[in-house]
């Protein structure tokens, strides 16, 4: 009934996507709850927002399982690797050591430097890539810490810009 070969990146796609929203739930059920973020009506729950995408993500995926099930989806997507297959798990790898790294040398460190990579892979030429990262950079910080008053990871550095 399900046809996993010909479809296998859509499957690979569905299961991280699918994982997403059952992060959400634990860190809800477990962390949020034990530092009593995850209790109260909606406006004082900091687990509302996050729950509400885990919704709506757990919707989209059980609608596309459904549509893969009965054979709705025409263009098939086996396990064969491109060059655009190949960029995006090297980004996906230097995205998943940022996440490593960030809490340690923080956020005002780390972040320059993976926008940089990744302009970089996205074939923008160096002479543009280094002001864009920093560009990006700065007005994320400013609209984090300086506007919504987020508290980035500051790592053992201990850097923040707008806070």
């Amino acid at each position: 009934m399900f046809r996993i070969r010909p479809f296998a990146f859509d499957w690979i796609a569905l299961a991280i996507i699918a994982a997403v929203p059952v992060a959400i739930f634990w860190q809800s059920a477990t962390s949020l709850e034990q530092q009593g973020a995850a209790s109260g009506g909606p406006l004082e729950n900091a687990a509302f927002y996050p729950r509400v995408i885990a919704v709506l993500l757990a919707f989209i995926v059980a609608v596309h399982v459904a549509r893969l099930g009965l054979g709705k989806v025409q263009t098939l997507s086996p396990l064969k690797a491109s060059d655009g297959t190949r960029l995006a798990l090297v980004l996906s790898a230097v995205f998943v050591a940022y996440l490593l790294v960030l809490p340690y040398a923080g956020f005002h460190i780390v972040t320059p430097v993976l926008l940089l990579v990744f302009l970089l892979a996205f074939g923008v030429r160096p002479v543009s890539a280094v002001p864009g990262a920093i560009g990006m950079w700065l007005v994320a910080s400013f609209v984090f810490e300086g506007l919504l008053n987020v508290v980035l990871p500051v790592g053992v550095f201990n850097i923040t810009l707008f806070s």
